[in-house]
């Protein structure tokens, strides 16, 4: 049974695409993740069948030894390790803030064989490099962000850089300017990568809810050697409902793990997400694009919310996150901060990967009091010490609603709550962008939400917001 992809369906009449992507192709193959599934159908009905596994039988290393001085597993850390021990392959789902880094560190370490660890930008790319180094005392080798390191047993690769070496441009929905714009390759370093992607025993890929990308299934399917595949994110599923696609790459979901156990645990901070009424405005568009241009990105009253709200944050001295969906957004509050005295530094994709690297130390350090970032921030990016958060912008999409919470909850010394605003937008279109953030929060038990009242067309009476 093969780990090739299936083609894509063509309609009988015209010969297009009929939107169905085609995971048993007609050479009778389909990707080595629905294995199981496949086991499943075929003795569901009574059908003979064999299996012959003709992968050559890998040589694993002793496994790694972690530096224990400066990290400890924890408990759930390692029964994750432990189902993928006992899985070969799959989906494991932690909630952003639970250590992911580390376990896919020690995922390497476990197995010590040839590993490709696959990551969408180039922040990942060097936080990954940072602890697996100093997790277990091991040399990395990098690709991406013009740097092409291949002579170790473990290699850090940009999905740009990987998609490069093949000539192919990379397409994964909603990365905003996050991708990896240094990854072009020399044709010497694209053989090598080549090379080394299809010799990779181990194939991990963090923030898997992107695996259903073209670009993931590509490299899903030239990994040819990759006996073990692991996917791993704080929200796995998608909400356009191609999630058999994810599990194609690696199997079914074997660990899961939600932020309110975590919390439960001790291991993340608690949110407490406030949600402000926006006025009602007339005639906003007639269409998506006019109405969030003109009632999120260009709405005075909306904006000064968002400036009098980080005010009253930064004045009780919350170290300050501020997410925007559109560059042109964040350049515009930006400005309003800037006439406000606020300290603050915008990071979007387009900054170089100097620029985003040292601002984001910065922020660690304390020399900015407000970082506005756009979607760049949705993946990954670690700064424990934020502890409020505004979302200046609006969507629905469950996998980035928590993922841009778990920015803030992670622990650090001295933080005992996480402060998120949001905002209850009265307009057609966003206003139900606004249910489905209520609904995903929900469905954690450990997030404390504060609504509004949902019935008013203009500013509500309401008592000064406690935050903190």
């Amino acid at each position: 049974m093969s780990g090739a992809r299936g083609g894509y369906g063509l309609s009988g009449k015209t010969g297009g695409w009929d939107g169905r992507v085609r995971l048993f192709n007609q050479s009778q193959k389909f990707p080595v993740g629905l294995l199981a599934r496949v086991k499943r159908l075929l003795d569901e009905e009574n059908i003979t069948y064999s299996l012959e596994d003709n992968r050559p039988i890998l040589n694993y290393g002793s496994p790694l030894t972690l530096d224990t001085s400066k990290f400890e597993i924890r408990d759930y850390q390692r029964a994750a390790l432990n189902a993928a021990k006992k899985n070969s392959s799959g989906i494991i789902r932690v909630a952003t803030g639970g250590g992911k880094s580390l376990i896919i560190a020690s995922l390497a370490a476990q197995y010590n064989i040839p590993t490709v660890i696959y990551v969408i930008g180039i922040e990942l790319l060097y936080q990954m490099k940072d602890t697996i180094e100093s997790a277990y005392g091991v040399r990395c080798g990098i690709v991406g962000g013009g740097v092409c390191e291949l002579d170790h047993q473990i290699t850090i690769m940009t999905i740009w850089s990987a998609a490069a070496a093949y000539d192919k441009q990379a397409k994964v929905d909603e990365t905003d300017f996050s991708q990896d714009k240094e990854s072009s390759l020399k044709s010497t370093s694209k053989v090598e990568v080549r090379k080394k992607v299809e010799s990779a025993q181990l194939f991990i890929f963090d923030e898997c809810q992107y695996a259903a990308s073209e670009t993931l299934q590509f490299i899903h399917k030239v990994s040819i050697s990759a006996k073990h595949r692991f996917l791993l994110s704080g929200t796995p599923w998608r909400d356009t409902g191609d999630d058999i696609l994810i599990e194609a790459v690696a199997g079914e979901k074997i660990y899961d793990l939600n932020a309110t156990r975590l919390i439960n645990l001790g291991f993340l901070i608690p949110p407490e997400i406030h949600f402000l009424n926006v006025p009602v405005v007339r005639n906003v568009g007639s269409n998506y694009h006019q109405v969030y241009t003109n009632y999120v990105v260009d709405n005075d009253d909306r904006n000064n919310l968002i400036i009098k709200s980080a005010k009253k944050l930064i004045n009780s001295g919350k170290k300050l996150l501020i997410l925007v969906v559109r560059v042109n957004h964040g350049k515009k509050i930006m400005q309003l901060l800037a006439e406000a005295g606020v300290n603050a530094r915008f990071l979007d994709g387009a900054k170089s990967t100097k620029n985003r690297l040292e601002t984001i130390q910065d922020m660690k350090d304390g020399k900015l009091e407000v970082l506005v970032a756009s979607k760049i921030f949705d993946q990954g990016v670690d700064i424990p010490e934020l502890d409020a958060l505004i979302l200046a912008g609006s969507g629905k999409s469950s996998g980035r609603a928590l993922q841009r919470i778990g920015r803030v909850i992670r622990l650090s010394k001295g933080k005992n709550k996480a402060v998120i605003v949001d905002f209850y937008d009265n307009c057609k279109y966003l206003k139900d962008h606004s249910e489905s953030r209520i609904k995903i929060y929900e469905s954690e038990p450990g997030f404390k939400i504060i609504l509004p009242k949902k019935d008013i067309l203009t500013y509500p009476d309401r008592k000064p917001v406690k935050w903190i």
